[in-house]
C-alpha cells in the first residue's frame, strides 16, 4: 500500500460501525461491523478498529475522523447524548485517541454525511437543502452554503424526536427511546420498520409501506413549510425500500405542504451508506483534523 499517510474514516451508527481508509481522494478498504448484542463503548470500538487496521496491513495513519449518532461538544470532544447507544456526555474521542495512538476528531454523523452530499452528492451546487437520514433512527440537518445550520442551541437536528400525531389517530403513541411518545422516529425509524414488518404477509406489507410513505410525506411537508429549502435529500437504510413508499410519500408531501406551487425538490442520495465515511474523509477541507479536537 506504500507509505501514503491515510486518514481513518469511521462512521458509528445506532446499529453498526463502518470504517475505511481515506487517501485524500477516495475511500479504500471499506468494512462494516454490526453491533449485535455487544455493549458499544470506546474500548469495544478501539478493539474493532485495531483489528481492521491490522487486517489492512497496518498502513500509516495520520489521524482519525469519527462520526457518531449524537451531538458533539467540540471543546471537550465528547458525545453529548446518543439515545440509541445509551451514551450521555461520553468522552469518546480522548479514549479512542489514547487507545489508537493518533489524533481523533469527533463529529455528529449526520453533519459529515450532509457535508459529503454538499460536496459531491445530491446537494452539490445547491445553496440551501435539508439532509434527512432514515436509518435506525431519524435525524436531519439544514445545509446553507455547505455549512450546517444548528439553531440557537445547536439542537436543530432532531426531526426524529418531533411529534407526528397524524400517525396515532387514536392517541396511542408508541414510546420512543428518548422517553416520550409520538416521536417521528417511532414511526419512520428503521428499527421500528423492521419490527412492524415482522410476521406480515405480502398484502399487509404493501399497506404498511403505503402508510409509511404517507407519514413520511407529512413529516417532510412540515420541514418544507417551516424552512422553505431548495431541496430535501433523503438517505439511510430505509431508502433501500424507496420503490415501495415513494408514490404515497410524494402524494402526501404535495397535499400537506402549505405552498404546493413552490415545493422543494426531493432527491434520494446516491452516496448511500458511504456518505458518512466520505464526509469523514473530506473533513480535512473544513477542520484541522490532524491535531486532537
Amino acid at each position: 500500500m506504500g507509505q501514503t499517510p491515510y486518514r481513518l474514516a469511521v462512521d458509528i451508527g445506532a446499529s453498526s460501525l463502518k470504517a475505511a481508509l481515506w487517501d485524500g481522494r477516495r475511500l479504500r478498504r471499506v468494512e462494516r461491523t454490526d453491533f449485535g448484542d455487544v455493549r458499544v463503548d470506546a474500548e469495544w470500538i478501539a478493539r474493532c478498529l485495531r483489528a481492521k487496521i491490522e487486517g489492512w496491513g497496518n498502513p500509516p495513519l495520520c489521524s482519525a475522523v469519527v462520526g457518531v449518532p449524537a451531538l458533539v461538544d467540540p471543546r471537550h470532544r465528547i458525545a453529548l447524548t446518543a439515545v440509541n447507544l445509551g451514551w450521555r456526555n461520553y468522552a469518546l474521542a480522548p479514549r479512542l485517541s489514547k487507545a489508537l495512538r493518533m489524533p481523533v476528531w469527533l463529529e455528529t454523523d449526520i453533519f459529515l454525511a450532509a457535508r459529503a452530499e454538499a460536496e459531491v452528492g445530491a446537494g452539490r451546487h445547491c445553496a440551501d437543502f435539508v439532509y434527512i437520514n432514515l436509518g435506525t433512527g431519524v435525524s436531519n440537518v439544514r445545509m446553507w452554503h455547505k455549512q450546517p445550520q444548528l439553531g440557537a442551541h445547536g439542537l436543530a437536528a432532531n426531526l426524529g424526536h418531533a411529534p407526528l400525531f397524524s400517525a396515532f389517530p387514536r392517541g396511542a403513541g408508541r414510546m420512543c427511546g428518548c422517553g416520550r411518545p409520538y416521536c417521528v422516529e417511532t414511526v419512520l425509524g428503521g428499527r421500528v420498520v423492521a419490527e412492524m414488518l415482522r410476521h406480515r404477509d405480502a398484502r399487509e406489507r404493501r399497506r404498511f409501506w403505503r402508510d409509511y410513505g404517507t407519514h413520511l410525506g407529512i413529516a417532510l411537508s412540515c420541514v418544507a413549510s417551516l424552512l422553505d429549502p431548495e431541496r430535501l435529500v433523503l438517505n439511510g437504510g430505509v431508502c433501500a425500500s424507496r420503490p415501495l413508499f415513494e408514490t404515497s410519500m410524494r402524494a402526501a408531501f404535495e397535499q400537506h405542504t402549505v405552498h404546493p406551487g413552490a415545493l422543494p425538490k426531493i432527491y434520494f442520495s446516491r452516496l448511500g451508506d458511504r456518505a458518512g465515511l466520505i464526509g469523514a474523509g473530506l473533513a480535512a477541507g473544513w477542520a484541522k483534523v490532524d491535531s486532537p479536537r
